[in-house]
């Protein structure tokens, strides 16, 4: 698939269900279906793009689960939570076992672990920050799980690019770090408090993470 072409279809249908999100007109099932159309574009994309190799592979999955859970979100936000963790899980292998073929060096380990350090570290404040709301949060526990391998994600594809040395390599790294803002501003509004714009502020983060995570398979050609 043309990049070009993919990523104006991406985009289209991102802000379509931004707009329809912000305006309160989604909820129906074309709605959701409009949501979950950019991942399933992203793992089009990373099929027919990278050749067929384990990371590839692991990456078209992880898109196709990024699909599936954005449908679940619109459902139930647990099971929404769990197909999440399983496509954080597939990058997490993506960009880890493809590091190790490459053979990593003593930089992009320090580099890893610096990464790591700092976003457990984010993790513990995230989480601390979470309980000072004056309602329960039910599900703090999955949230903390949830935040720690969407870090592994970061500091995995961290350790991908430099291991690898592409300049590009920025790209997926930038999108994992999407990921997490996004996904801090979910549980923001979930479990702590409403904000202004937060609906155009998550989706468009979300979907800045997927587009660029995806286009690993451009980048990473091995």
């Amino acid at each position: 698939m043309d990049i070009v072409v993919y990523g104006v279809l991406f985009w289209v249908f991102a802000i379509v269900f931004t707009m329809l999100r912000s305006t309160g007109r989604s909820g129906s099932l074309p709605a959701t279906l409009t949501k979950a159309t950019p991942a399933l574009l992203a793992a089009i994309f990373a099929y027919l793009t990278g050749p067929s190799h384990l990371f590839h592979v692991l990456l078209m999955v992880a898109l196709i689960l990024c699909a599936l859970g954005d449908i679940g979100m619109e459902y139930n936000i647990q099971v929404g939570l769990v197909v999440f963790l399983l496509a954080h899980m597939c990058y997490v292998g993506a960009f880890g076992v493809q590091s190790t073929i490459l053979g990593v060096t003593s930089l992009p380990i320090i580099g890893f672990l610096v990464c790591l350090v700092a976003l457990f570290s984010y993790v513990v404040l995230y989480h601390r920050y979470l309980q000072t709301s004056e309602t329960q949060t039910p599900l703090i526990r999955a949230v903390d799980l949830y935040a720690i391998t969407l870090s592994l994600t970061a500091s995995t594809s961290l350790l991908l690019w430099l291991s690898w040395g592409t300049f590009l390599g920025f790209l997926p790294f930038l999108g994992a770090l999407m990921f997490i803002t996004s996904d801090s501003l979910i549980g923001i509004k979930e479990f702590h408090h409403r904000f202004d714009y937060e609906e155009p502020l998550i989706l468009g983060t979300y979907y800045l993470a997927i587009f660029l995570l995806s286009l690993s398979a451009a980048v990473y050609t091995f």
